[in-house]
């Protein structure tokens, strides 16, 4: 049985490297991002789903897993990839933009492993891998 698994920020970078890598090895991906690109399911369409996700909207964390698992009947794998950074001197970083840092590189990550567990469950397992700095 072939294997999925659903990739968080993969418009760029690393994100849209796992995605690749994880293709290459034979699997099937739920790439999503928090504007689609379809770009990435040109190179593979039978075996990369392109979907929107945004980290910090769990209804939209919920459709993705529910859209990636309808297309490919189960997910065995998250890594959470999404995330954001800033160039800054701290004290000169305005308190918004660390809550938004935190809303999205903590919190979001919580997000998404909430939702995915009962999924997880459901199917007697799966694995989460996070990917910070």
């Amino acid at each position: 049985m072939t294997k999925t698994v659903l990739i968080t920020g993969c418009s760029t970078g690393l994100g849209k490297t796992t995605a690749r890598k994880f293709t290459s090895e034979g699997w099937n991906v739920i790439a999503t991002m928090r504007k689609p690109d379809e770009s990435i399911a040109a190179e593979n369409p039978d075996r990369i789903f392109v979907t929107a996700l945004d980290v910090t909207d769990p209804a939209s964390i919920e459709t993705a897993i529910a859209a990636g698992a309808a297309r490919f009947g189960r997910i065995d794998a998250v890594v959470n990839n999404a995330g954001i950074s800033v160039v800054s001197i701290f004290e000169a970083t305005p308190m918004k933009m660390v809550r938004d840092i935190f809303e999205t590189n903590v919190f979001g990550v919580m997000n998404v492993i909430q939702a995915i567990i009962p999924h997880f469950r459901e199917h007697s397992g799966g694995a989460v891998v996070n990917i910070s700095s």
